[in-house]
């Protein structure tokens, strides 16, 4: 008898092919896939979009649209047949034995449930011997161990009360209610910062090793494929090129795809310099950057400040119970600059950006731009910022209309941020979707009819064109493959400087953001925690908090 016959792969996939039919034709999706998944290992699948690598979870999963079609090979899971099992028998497969963390947290969450209710259901729905004292308490440690604050009080809160970072953490939890025998995780960290990034990592691998429980991750992030997986394939254009365990793709790869892959991966920069006393001097003893001439400042921002009330209690009773979503934080940005600001989940960067495009209004503080003086207790139709910061979403998915084009779109931009009827805007939209490397063919379609880092491309695209004073970026770059996120950077940062626009860039993603920032701004808990240049905050800068999100990132892709 065989090893294999004496230890069988749970999940075992031959020659797996699958097209897409439509009225244009046929066309292929996968072609030949093939691997096998042992009881508690962890396969890593990268490619580019559009390789196929979500594709292969959704067929493992079935839950593939009509018009995808098989066309060759098998998936077997514990010694049965998949594709052979009834509707009913893949149902009770799926959820209970293999489940999914999928990309869109958005998509998989109930706007109209809590989230403890969502988790707690989850739990009955796999273990009906569950009372529902016993399920809750279930989704309250839940929620602990993916690193949910205050699981006990956060239990009745709804999705939109969580910051995305947040949300993608509970779809984690509800994965995991079941405690399934696969589970198939795509994208499972992109809106994660490193630091709860590398505890959800830890968490998955201690599951592992606990339960047994195996593990395929769909992901363009090398630095998760090397802090987790066992095994990885590579895959381009619907067919595996590369397979083999971990250390071998990432320090001897074989096919030149899986190298321009590894070589566009970012790479966080530590210098070992160490503090003289006139950088002691110059930063003013905290990396704060030498002091900026008023004609030079394009946006001041002064004690921003954000307060949030338990909802449901009365007015007094709400008032001593707020919480601060952002506490007296001051910014000054010079023209023609990249700022960034990085922080954990829930540490207000995003609240603070959606003060500065007028999305939010603010408790307190003050906002100037260009010297000209805006109220932030008010709406951006109110306090007159419409139209002079644009901001790029952190989810594409919730930031295009569904109704129109993607031409429509863009144009749209244009004629926001310049004169109508512009003979030049057919112009404009194809300079820059070549720019951002989108096809000419994109432009009729709609936004669900494109992949998840085409659509980010898309509103970056949107908020160029419109050709603003400022522009907010939450996450730009997390939805993009590693080979695509060089040139976009390097188009941002070229558009900044030849346009005189200045960005706020809020990522999680520290190698970009020190790639793209002069200076940057740590928050936590809705403060400013540390501040300074760019070359200060990642090489000089002292603070144990700032510190520790470096300490985070993954090391082989740290030089």
């Amino acid at each position: 008898m065989t090893v294999e016959q004496l230890n069988p792969p749970l999940l075992w996939v031959q020659n797996l092919g699958l097209r897409h039919v439509s009225p244009a034709g046929p066309t292929t999706i996968l072609s030949e896939v093939s691997f096998e998944l042992g009881r508690g290992e962890i396969l890593g699948i990268i490619g580019e979009s559009g390789a196929g690598k979500s594709s292969v979870g959704n067929a493992i999963l079935g839950l593939l649209s009509p018009e995808f079609q098989q066309t060759s090979g098998t998936i077997t899971f514990d010694g049965k047949a998949v594709d052979a099992m009834t509707t009913d028998e893949r149902e009770a497969l799926r959820g209970r034995r293999i489940s999914a963390i999928f990309q869109d947290h958005t998509a998989s969450l109930d706007p109209l449930m809590s989230v403890g209710a969502q988790v707690e259901e989850t739990c009955l729905a796999v273990d009906g011997t569950l009372s529902r004292r016993a399920a809750r308490a279930r989704a309250i440690d839940l929620l602990a161990r993916v690193g949910i604050p205050e699981p006990e009080r956060r239990y009745r809160n709804y999705p939109h009360q969580f910051s995305g970072g947040q949300r993608q953490r509970i779809v984690i939890a509800i994965a995991l209610a079941g405690a399934p025998d696969i589970i198939i995780a795509d994208e499972p960290t992109s809106a994660l910062d490193a630091t709860v990034q590398k505890q959800v990592l830890e968490l998955l691998k201690a599951l592992v090793d606990e339960t047994g429980v195996s593990i395929i991750l769909v992901t363009h992030d090398m630095g998760v494929i090397s802090e987790i997986t066992d095994r990885v394939l590579v895959m381009r254009k619907g067919q595996v090129v590369e397979a083999d365990c971990t250390a071998t793709i990432l320090d001897q790869p074989r096919h030149d795809y899986t190298k321009k892959l590894l070589a566009a991966v970012p790479r966080l920069r530590i210098p070992t310099t160490t503090m003289s006393s006139e950088d002691v001097k110059d930063d003013g003893g905290s990396g704060r950057p030498a002091d900026i001439g008023e004609d030079d400042l394009l946006l001041v921002a002064e004690g921003v400040s954000k307060q949030f009330f338990r909802p449901g209690l009365p007015w007094g009773l709400g008032a001593a119970k707020a919480s601060f979503g952002l506490s007296d934080v001051s910014m000054r940005l010079p023209r023609g600059t990249v700022t960034g600001i990085v922080g954990e989940s829930g540490s207000g960067k995003t609240t603070f950006g959606r003060i500065l495009a007028g999305l939010s209004t603010a408790s307190g503080g003050s906002v100037t731009i260009a010297k000209n003086a805006f109220d932030v207790s008010k709406s951006s139709r109110r306090n007159g910022l419409l139209g002079r910061v644009q901001m790029i979403f952190q989810d594409p998915s919730v930031s295009l209309n569904p109704r129109m084009t993607i031409a429509e779109t863009l144009e749209e931009s244009i004629r926001f941020g310049a004169s109508p009827g512009s003979s030049e805007m057919q112009a404009d939209v194809s300079k820059m979707i070549n720019r951002l490397g989108l096809a000419r063919s994109l432009l009729g379609r709609r936004p669900h009819q494109l992949s998840g880092g085409q659509k980010q491309r898309v509103c970056i695209a949107r908020a160029l064109l419109a050709r603003p004073e400022i522009i907010v970026a939450d996450e730009p770059t997390s939805a993009l493959d590693v080979s695509v996120q060089a040139e976009i950077v390097s188009l941002l940062k070229e558009t900044i400087t030849n346009e005189g626009m200045t960005m706020v860039f809020i990522s999680h993603d520290l190698a970009i953001v020190q790639e793209m920032c002069s200076s940057v701004y740590i928050f936590r808990n809705g403060r400013v925690e540390d501040y300074g240049s760019s070359e200060f905050i990642f090489s000089r800068s002292n603070h144990p908090y700032t510190r520790s999100l470096i300490n985070a990132r993954p090391q082989r892709f740290t030089c």
